[in-house]
């Protein structure tokens, strides 16, 4: 084994295949991994990849990926096995090369990081598949794959006590099994059944929309390594010990039985493992809108959304706000997707529901516009305890929370062409954006950086003074005003639309560099969109939960 302090790369041929894994770590998991890395490799590494997989493998790389576990237990390769892994001291939630890359009998560089610096190291020689090397490439290629699949498995990098959750028996639903287990293959086989038609190529697709469009601006960043290096297993292993401390051994303990609350808000971490999404409003505007919500609501509407929570939700709202923006590609919802925005004609500057809320196939009412008047219309059947089983309350509360954070994003309202920003390329600073992410994001986490020191709290505490007794309290009380229930998303979905001409797109050309001036001007809008989709979500919610018959007004 190469150690890692004798490793100096180059960028080479293996670079692609060095996307975070999203599925790892059954059998499909791996074949996942490396379908996805295919499709991103180079020409020349796509040729390279071809020469050097066997035969059998017919020209597919994820056809081989699970070789490695498929070898691992005979007698010639079983020296392998520590490589699939790196333990951890217990508890500690944190890893270290030198300390933990050896296998149980201390030999150093066993492990699964000291694997992929070494294989790495020996595809580096690859020279047109010369047959003198002393390299096996096509082994070296095959457990590269592999193991970039192993080492994004939280439990992969688990504790040395339970050997990764392997010691922890629990039961998943009805089955009993092992905690790494559920981590290696059940919450995807899960997956696969509840939301992608126990299709494993719709799964893949499903990431791959994610890839190309949610998490688009982030995959330059999951394969910078820093400092020139080809790989940065030790990385990708010090996120995974975190993410098994936070998610996977949380609420995890022997004997235990973990069903829905455990699957559901698990999984999105395991989609996610490839890179944070970039949800719309962000996940802090998100977070904010909701925090805001639930701190405005009565008594008996409160009540109501905590009711319809899930369990692990622990009565906050907020939690799962961004729960629409992490199942959208999911094949079950699917149907979801166009329910986050409305395309308006260029130029035109204005909003008009029967010519603009439409799916991309031309389906009526498939807007945020309309998804809130359908999810309110939902709501509005609730009673605590009722039999009425025509719709998903809780999904219900869910759409609409964060489709009401949707619709106050102006470029959510944007134009057809450009799908509201998100085509227009321009610098954030010094950084690659799009103008839609730049409303989604950029401006919220840049305030959050220069004026409260990355605290978001703090953010939404002077965003609560402001509509309570600040520069908004005069104003506040008007954001409610609608004629009825049902057309307050219109008013909503044309304010914005305005605002993206006034303020999103106004003076900007693609490839420009916003900085302090575009920043400075757009904040307080940013600000106050929250702030009036907090406020408003709470008027709705107050209003269905409670007297039906009472007047619309904003909860002051």
């Amino acid at each position: 084994m190469i150690s890692r302090g004798s490793l100096c790369f180059e960028r080479g041929l293996i670079l692609p295949l060095f996307l975070p894994g999203i599925l790892a770590w059954g059998k499909e998991g791996h074949y996942a991994v490396c379908k996805i890395a295919e499709e991103l490799l180079t020409e020349d590494a796509a040729a390279a990849v071809q020469l050097l997989l066997p035969e059998s493998a017919g020209g597919d790389l994820a056809s081989v990926c699970s070789w490695a576990d498929e070898i691992r237990h005979e007698a010639h390769w079983r020296w392998s096995s520590p490589l699939h892994y790196v333990d951890t001291p217990d508890f500690k939630c944190n890893y270290d090369y030198c300390r933990d890359c050896h296998d149980s009998a201390g030999h150093r560089d066993r492990c699964v990081s000291g694997a992929i610096y070494n294989y790495s190291s020996q595809l580096m020689n690859y020279h047109g598949f010369n047959s003198n090397l002393k390299y096996n490439l096509t082994e070296s290629l095959m457990f590269l794959s592999h193991f970039i699949g192993d080492i994004h498995q939280p439990l992969h990098v688990g504790f040395i006590g339970d050997l990764g959750g392997n010691k922890i028996i629990v039961r998943w639903y009805r089955r009993k099994t092992n905690l790494h287990h559920v981590w290696d293959d059940m919450i995807i086989e899960s997956a696969m059944k509840q939301f992608y038609n126990a299709s494993l190529p719709i799964m893949i697709e499903g990431i791959e929309k994610n890839i190309e469009d949610d998490w688009s601006l982030d995959v330059p960043s999951w394969k910078n390594c820093g400092l020139n290096e080809t790989v940065c297993p030790d990385l990708y292993a010090t996120e995974s010990v975190k993410l098994a401390c936070k998610y996977a051994y949380r609420n995890a303990t022997p004997g235990s039985t973990l069903t829905d609350d455990y699957f559901l808000s698990r999984l999105p971490v395991v989609e996610k493992r490839a890179g944070p999404g970039a949800e719309a409003w962000s996940k802090e505007g998100h977070i904010m809108t909701c925090r805001i919500a639930q701190g405005l609501l009565d008594p008996e509407a409160n009540g109501a959304v905590v009711n319809l929570l899930p369990e692990y939700a622990k009565g906050d709202l907020s939690s799962l706000c961004t729960w629409p923006d992490q199942i959208r590609h999911w094949y079950k919802y699917r149907w979801t997707s166009s329910l986050h925005f409305i395309d308006t004609p260029d130029d035109v500057c204005g909003f008009d529901y029967s010519r603009d809320c439409h799916d991309p196939h031309g389906k009526k009412d498939m807007c945020v516009a309309g998804a809130i008047q359908n999810f309110t219309s939902q709501l509005l059947h609730y009673r605590e305890g009722s039999s009425d089983r025509r719709y998903n309350m809780t999904e219900a509360l869910l759409f609409l929370s964060h489709f009401m954070g949707d619709i106050h994003q102006p470029l959510h309202v944007g134009f057809t062409s450009d799908e509201g920003g998100n085509t227009i390329q321009l610098h954030w600073y010094r950084h690659k954006s799009n103008l839609h992410h730049v409303w989604d994001r950029e401006i919220i986490l840049t305030a959050a950086a220069e004026f409260y020191g990355k605290d978001m709290n703090l953010f939404q505490e002077d965003i609560h003074n402001n509509f309570t007794h600040g520069i908004w309290s005069e104003e506040m009380s008007s954001w409610g005003e609608c004629e009825d229930l049902f057309t307050c998303a219109k008013k909503y979905a044309t304010e914005s639309i305005n605002l993206a001409c006034k303020w999103a797109y106004n003076g900007i050309e693609p490839g420009a560099t916003l900085a302090e001036d575009y920043f400075q001007s757009r904040f307080p809008i940013v600000s106050r969109r929250i702030a009036q989709g907090g406020v408003r979500l709470a008027m709705i919610l107050n209003r269905v939960f409670s007297d039906h018959k009472q007047a619309i007004s904003a909860p002051i």
